[in-house]
């Protein structure tokens, strides 16, 4: 009678076992091209501000343009994805995490008048996700670096 149960239990544990194996992961390694990859986030001023620098919890009106990096592009500008209104702009709070972390991070000391780009890898911008539009087709792809520039138009003091 004992190994009978022994041998029940043997059957289980190979099932079980089997099992564990089968749910391995089986996706794809994810494969990155090296040209869409920003090796450094850097944030250089073009043109330097006069006014008022910005901190985190101030209120910042920006324009903007933004692309996905391409290496192999001037300065990094490969396909556009967006552009603010160029009259109104686009208004935010700074550091409060309402936007990528590369602007929190890279608009921080920015001052009024001035033009910043930022270079931005992945982890700091749209990540392993990347975005859709409404209709679902992909603006920003999984792992993609971006490339900003930003004209800082107004800073507004919290």
């Amino acid at each position: 009678m004992k190994s009978v149960f022994q041998k029940i239990a043997m059957l289980i544990c190979a099932v079980a076992l089997t099992a564990c194996g089968a749910a391995a992961n089986t996706e794809k390694p994810v494969v990155l091209d090296p040209n869409t990859q920003v090796k450094e986030f850097v944030f250089p001023d073009l043109v330097k501000g006069t006014g008022t620098a910005a901190a985190a919890g101030d209120t910042l009106t920006v324009v903007y343009t933004g692309w996905l990096y391409d290496a192999s592009k001037p300065d990094g500008k490969g396909v556009q994805f967006e552009t603010s209104p160029p009259l109104e702009g686009f208004t935010f709070v700074l550091g409060v995490g309402k936007m990528i972390l590369g602007w929190d991070r890279g608009l921080i000391g920015m001052q009024e008048g001035g033009t910043r780009r930022l270079v931005i890898p992945y982890d700091l911008g749209y990540g392993v996700s990347g975005t859709r539009d409404k209709t679902g087709a992909v603006v920003i792809p999984p792992y993609a670096g971006l490339v900003f520039e930003i004209t800082l138009r107004k800073v507004t003091k919290k």
